[in-house]
Protein backbone atom coordinates (compact mmCIF):
# COMPACT_ATOMS: atom_id res chain seq x y z
CA UNK A 1 0.00 0.00 0.00
CA UNK A 2 2.75 2.85 0.98
CA UNK A 3 3.70 2.39 -3.10
CA UNK A 4 0.70 3.83 -3.65
CA UNK A 5 0.15 6.10 -1.44
CA UNK A 6 3.80 7.79 -2.32
CA UNK A 7 1.95 7.60 -5.74
CA UNK A 8 -1.14 9.83 -4.98
CA UNK A 9 1.43 11.71 -2.52
CA UNK A 10 3.36 13.22 -5.80
CA UNK A 11 0.58 13.36 -7.70
CA UNK A 12 -1.60 15.65 -5.37
CA UNK A 13 1.76 17.49 -5.00
CA UNK A 14 2.16 18.22 -8.75
CA UNK A 15 -1.62 18.87 -8.98
CA UNK A 16 -0.47 21.79 -6.22
CA UNK A 17 2.10 22.93 -8.10
CA UNK A 18 -0.40 23.46 -11.17
CA UNK A 19 -2.99 25.25 -8.88
CA UNK A 20 -0.08 27.40 -7.82
CA UNK A 21 0.72 28.03 -11.88
CA UNK A 22 -3.24 28.55 -12.50
CA UNK A 23 -2.87 31.31 -9.72
CA UNK A 24 0.12 32.88 -11.51
CA UNK A 25 -1.19 32.74 -14.41
CA UNK A 26 -4.37 34.40 -14.00
CA UNK A 27 -2.75 37.63 -12.02
CA UNK A 28 -0.45 37.83 -15.10
CA UNK A 29 -3.27 37.93 -17.04
CA UNK A 30 -4.96 40.07 -15.11
CA UNK A 31 -2.06 42.51 -15.02
CA UNK A 32 -1.52 42.43 -18.94
CA UNK A 33 -5.14 43.48 -19.17
CA UNK A 34 -5.07 46.44 -17.02
CA UNK A 35 -1.58 47.35 -18.86
CA UNK A 36 -3.38 47.16 -22.55
CA UNK A 37 -6.42 48.77 -21.29
CA UNK A 38 -4.17 51.50 -19.89
CA UNK A 39 -1.91 52.36 -21.82
CA UNK A 40 -3.04 50.93 -25.61
CA UNK A 41 -6.76 51.72 -24.51
CA UNK A 42 -7.80 48.10 -25.60
CA UNK A 43 -8.43 44.78 -24.22
CA UNK A 44 -7.08 41.38 -24.65
CA UNK A 45 -11.45 40.05 -25.00
CA UNK A 46 -11.02 36.80 -23.06
CA UNK A 47 -9.01 37.99 -19.83
CA UNK A 48 -12.59 37.75 -17.60
CA UNK A 49 -12.94 34.11 -18.90
CA UNK A 50 -10.05 32.79 -19.32
CA UNK A 51 -9.38 34.07 -15.61
CA UNK A 52 -12.36 32.19 -14.48
CA UNK A 53 -11.19 29.17 -16.04
CA UNK A 54 -7.55 29.39 -14.32
CA UNK A 55 -9.55 29.98 -11.11
CA UNK A 56 -11.82 27.09 -11.22
CA UNK A 57 -8.94 24.97 -12.18
CA UNK A 58 -6.59 25.88 -9.49
CA UNK A 59 -9.66 25.14 -6.62
CA UNK A 60 -10.21 21.80 -8.68
CA UNK A 61 -6.72 20.61 -9.09
CA UNK A 62 -5.24 22.05 -5.18
CA UNK A 63 -7.94 20.23 -3.08
CA UNK A 64 -6.02 16.71 -2.96
CA UNK A 65 -2.61 18.50 -2.24
CA UNK A 66 -4.75 20.54 0.50
CA UNK A 67 -6.31 17.77 2.36
CA UNK A 68 -2.78 15.72 1.70
CA UNK A 69 -1.28 18.60 3.84
CA UNK A 70 -4.42 18.42 6.35
CA UNK A 71 -5.19 22.04 5.56
CA UNK A 72 -9.10 22.00 4.72
CA UNK A 73 -11.00 23.66 7.68
CA UNK A 74 -11.51 21.01 10.63
CA UNK A 75 -13.32 21.31 13.73
CA UNK A 76 -10.22 21.88 16.75
CA UNK A 77 -13.15 22.07 19.53
CA UNK A 78 -13.48 17.89 18.89
CA UNK A 79 -9.40 17.53 18.96
CA UNK A 80 -9.91 19.12 22.85
CA UNK A 81 -11.98 16.53 23.60
CA UNK A 82 -10.39 14.00 22.07
CA UNK A 83 -8.32 13.29 25.62
CA UNK A 84 -11.79 12.96 27.44
CA UNK A 85 -13.72 11.27 25.11
CA UNK A 86 -11.18 9.13 22.55
CA UNK A 87 -13.66 6.73 21.40
CA UNK A 88 -16.21 8.67 20.61
CA UNK A 89 -14.20 11.10 18.81
CA UNK A 90 -12.32 8.19 16.58
CA UNK A 91 -15.77 7.03 16.07
CA UNK A 92 -16.79 10.89 14.74
CA UNK A 93 -13.43 10.92 12.54
CA UNK A 94 -14.77 7.41 10.95
CA UNK A 95 -17.84 9.12 10.15
CA UNK A 96 -16.59 12.04 8.92
CA UNK A 97 -13.91 10.40 6.43
CA UNK A 98 -16.40 8.13 5.10
CA UNK A 99 -19.05 11.00 4.68
CA UNK A 100 -16.31 12.93 2.68
CA UNK A 101 -14.99 9.99 0.87
CA UNK A 102 -18.57 9.58 -0.36
CA UNK A 103 -18.81 13.59 -1.39
CA UNK A 104 -15.65 13.08 -3.29
CA UNK A 105 -16.83 9.67 -5.11
CA UNK A 106 -20.18 11.84 -5.79
CA UNK A 107 -18.73 15.10 -7.13
CA UNK A 108 -16.33 12.88 -9.38
CA UNK A 109 -19.32 11.31 -10.88
CA UNK A 110 -21.30 14.51 -11.23
CA UNK A 111 -17.90 16.29 -12.84
CA UNK A 112 -17.23 13.62 -15.05
CA UNK A 113 -21.29 13.30 -16.00
CA UNK A 114 -20.81 17.55 -17.25
CA UNK A 115 -17.36 17.45 -18.78
CA UNK A 116 -18.65 14.06 -20.62
CA UNK A 117 -21.40 16.05 -22.13
CA UNK A 118 -19.99 18.83 -23.11
CA UNK A 119 -17.08 17.15 -24.69
CA UNK A 120 -20.23 14.87 -26.66
CA UNK A 121 -22.00 17.44 -27.42
CA UNK A 122 -18.54 19.75 -28.61
CA UNK A 123 -20.36 22.53 -26.24
CA UNK A 124 -18.78 26.10 -26.60
CA UNK A 125 -18.52 29.35 -24.23
CA UNK A 126 -21.10 32.06 -25.03
CA UNK A 127 -18.32 34.29 -25.07
CA UNK A 128 -16.15 35.64 -27.60
CA UNK A 129 -13.59 32.95 -27.30
CA UNK A 130 -16.03 30.55 -27.89
CA UNK A 131 -13.56 27.56 -26.11
CA UNK A 132 -14.92 24.30 -25.83
CA UNK A 133 -15.71 23.59 -22.22
CA UNK A 134 -14.81 20.30 -21.98
CA UNK A 135 -11.42 21.28 -21.87
CA UNK A 136 -11.81 23.84 -18.41
CA UNK A 137 -14.41 21.30 -17.69
CA UNK A 138 -11.67 18.12 -17.32
CA UNK A 139 -10.31 19.36 -14.24
CA UNK A 140 -13.34 19.34 -12.12
CA UNK A 141 -13.35 15.20 -12.58
CA UNK A 142 -9.73 15.26 -12.16
CA UNK A 143 -10.01 17.30 -8.55
CA UNK A 144 -12.56 15.85 -7.10
CA UNK A 145 -10.78 12.26 -8.33
CA UNK A 146 -7.53 13.11 -6.48
CA UNK A 147 -9.60 14.53 -3.73
CA UNK A 148 -11.10 11.17 -3.53
CA UNK A 149 -8.31 9.21 -3.67
CA UNK A 150 -6.13 11.57 -0.96
CA UNK A 151 -9.52 11.49 0.71
CA UNK A 152 -9.18 7.59 0.81
CA UNK A 153 -5.31 7.41 1.59
CA UNK A 154 -6.25 9.48 4.55
CA UNK A 155 -9.14 7.57 5.57
CA UNK A 156 -6.50 4.22 5.76
CA UNK A 157 -3.64 6.13 7.27
CA UNK A 158 -6.27 6.61 10.24
CA UNK A 159 -7.66 3.27 10.19
CA UNK A 160 -4.40 2.07 10.87
CA UNK A 161 -3.23 3.96 13.23
CA UNK A 162 -0.70 6.02 11.50
CA UNK A 163 -2.17 9.39 11.74
CA UNK A 164 -4.34 11.27 14.00
CA UNK A 165 -5.88 13.35 11.63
Amino acid sequence: MQPLFKIVEKVNKLAGWLAGFCICAAAILIVAEIIIRSCFASTLYVADEFTGYLMAASSMLGLGYVEAVHGHIRMDLVDLLREKFPKLIRSLNYIAYIAAIIVALYLTWVSYKTFDQSFANGSRSMQISETLLWIPQIFLPIGSALLLLQYCVNFVLFASGCSQK
